[in-house]
């Protein structure tokens, strides 16, 4: 028992420092996967008391610093939120944070050997997200594209799309696919 709780803090301070911040209902929900979300909470208060994440107890929100709280992207917070969805449909082997530079790419990650990546495409960017991916390709990649709205989808342009989806800031995740010839 010991040794879970350990390696649930150390997974637990690499989750938080791979992504900057999360909500706290995503950690459980990451561990939940496995079974070992009750080891979360122990977790999380072994680390506050080491000052090595922040809890805001308003906010539900874990971070690094006050800083990266301050900063935090909802749309990559949406995007954990698909992360995790996924992770119930297939075997997630390596997840990461995109680097800016990759934009609007938030996550990448290796599912059943295969690369994907999860983007979070907002009504006001999708005819900048549209240009880019006029121009930029990558091969051998599906996409995930996390939206604001329903309705945004018919506008998106994307090549190799798996599936969008729709995601609340509770973690609700509904998915779809475009019809073809659309």
């Amino acid at each position: 028992m010991e040794n879970k709780q350990r390696a649930v803090e150390q997974e637990t301070r690499e989750l938080i420092q791979k992504y900057n911040v999360l909500y706290k209902s995503q950690i459980y929900a990451y561990f939940a996967k496995d079974g070992r979300e009750r080891f979360v909470g122990k977790a999380l208060s072994v680390l506050e008391k080491e000052r090595e994440i922040i809890v805001n107890p308003e906010t539900k929100l874990v971070a690094l610093s006050e800083a990266a709280q301050n900063v935090r992207d909802y749309g990559t917070l949406r995007c954990v939120w698909a992360l995790l969805g996924i992770m119930d449909q297939k075997k997630v082997e390596q997840h990461f944070l995109a680097d800016k530079e990759e934009y609007p790419i938030r996550i990448i990650f290796v599912g059943d050997g295969e690369l994907y990546d999860i983007l979070y495409v907002s009504q006001e960017e999708i005819s900048l997200i549209n240009n880019l991916f006029a121009r930029k390709r990558i091969e051998g990649c599906g996409h995930i594209v996390v939206v604001e709205n329903l309705e945004d989808i018919p506008q998106i342009q994307i090549p190799d799309v798996v599936g969008f989806c729709t995601v609340d800031e509770d973690g609700k995740i509904e998915y779809y696919r475009k019809q073809t010839g659309e």
